[in-house]
């Protein structure tokens, strides 16, 4: 139903303006249409209604949610599913790598909301032509009777009553909300990467390196000076380079045995818009006693610094060859992170 929801809708769009689709998008004058754990999972949230105060009343007018339900049918008529939600919570808002791309929108105090749609993803065609729709073109017609009252905002650049209007998710959607621009960008990263995360079955994996070139850690036997040199020598400045080294990480641990270690590890990379983080192993479960494991073998230890006396987390590194006698130098080398944290393996 929600397929031939969005089709017949994209359809109706195409021939801008938008016509009544009478039969297919329920329009019953009385009838309550509240917003449900099934709809969305990307909205457009149109409008966020209260009752007008009572020392600013100049008419009798209409309620908040008579509004809201006059602005539902009025949609709905459109051709365009719209429902009513009332929460007494506050504004909640998801980070974004892009501003409005992701916000969770819940009902604040007194206020009642009008969602319109039901969108697979907020960056499809059919969510922006409905959005522009409500924002430019739409004009509910019970706001045109000065008798129903309202105090609407106007601000230069947006003349409308609901220019305001913005792409949001559903605030009961059960599963998770995918921001659709963001995995995008994640995809576009890791294309064509061996050993990506994306590719990892299971849903964590354990985070052991971090490279995003903005510090040093104090290394196990090495001093500061010595420290300073080897992240000016191996760590890298940029992101590429960090990437680079994060993706050598990987290989190299794929392949330790040739090194000299006991045992190669399923090592995962993954490139975000910030870091490069390098990851073992593949768990069902945060709670995996593998994951103790593997924690206590590349974390960070406690060890006493001889200039000050005082105990501080020294990190692991992992050499090229493995360093097995006094004087072998290393022809590579690189520094884990002082507390390995799981991460939730992304589903894109």
């Amino acid at each position: 139903m929600k397929l031939f929801q969005q089709v017949l809708l994209l359809a109706v769009l195409f021939s801008i303006g938008i016509q009544t689709a009478v039969g297919e998008i329920e329009a019953i004058e009385g009838k309550k249409y509240p917003l449900s754990r099934s709809h969305g999972p990307w909205m457009v949230m149109v409008a966020a209604i209260r009752d007008v105060d009572e020392e600013r009343r100049l008419t009798e007018g209409l309620s908040a949610a008579e509004v809201a339900d006059r602005l539902v049918l009025e949609l709905r008529r459109k051709g365009i599913p719209a429902y009513t939600y009332s929460i007494d919570q506050r504004v909640e808002e998801l980070a974004s790598s892009r501003a409005n791309s992701s916000r969770r929108y819940v009902a604040q105090h007194g206020y009642i909301s009008v969602l319109a749609g039901n969108f697979e993803k907020n960056n499809s065609e059919i969510a922006q032509r409905v959005l522009e729709y409500i924002k430019t073109k739409f004009r509910p017609d019970f706001l045109e009777d000065p008798a129903n009252g309202g105090i609407l905002p106007k601000t230069k650049g947006r003349p409308s009553a609901l220019s305001r209007a913005f792409i949001t998710a559903n605030p009961l959607f059960d599963g998770e909300v995918r921001d659709a621009e963001k995995d995008g960008l994640m995809l576009d990263l890791n294309a064509n990467q061996k050993y990506s995360l994306l590719q990892n079955r299971g849903n964590y994996s354990l985070t052991i390196a971090t490279f995003h070139g903005g510090s040093v850690m104090q290394m196990r036997g090495r001093d500061s000076d010595r420290a300073l040199g080897f992240f000016e020598r191996r760590f890298g400045k940029t992101l590429d380079q960090c990437a680079s080294r994060a993706m050598a990480l990987t290989n190299a641990l794929r392949n330790a045995r040739k090194y000299g270690y006991e045992e190669d590890y399923e090592a995962w990379v993954l490139h975000d818009k910030y870091k490069s983080i390098v990851t073992i192993g593949s768990f069902s479960s945060p709670a995996d006693p593998r994951i103790r494991q593997l924690i206590s073998q590349f974390g960070g230890k406690r060890t006493r610094d001889p200039r000050t006396g005082e105990d501080v987390l020294a990190a692991e590194s992992f050499t090229l060859p493995r360093l097995s006698r006094t004087g072998q130098i290393a022809k590579d080398s690189w520094v884990f992170d002082g507390s390995p944290t799981v991460v939730k393996v992304p589903k894109i």
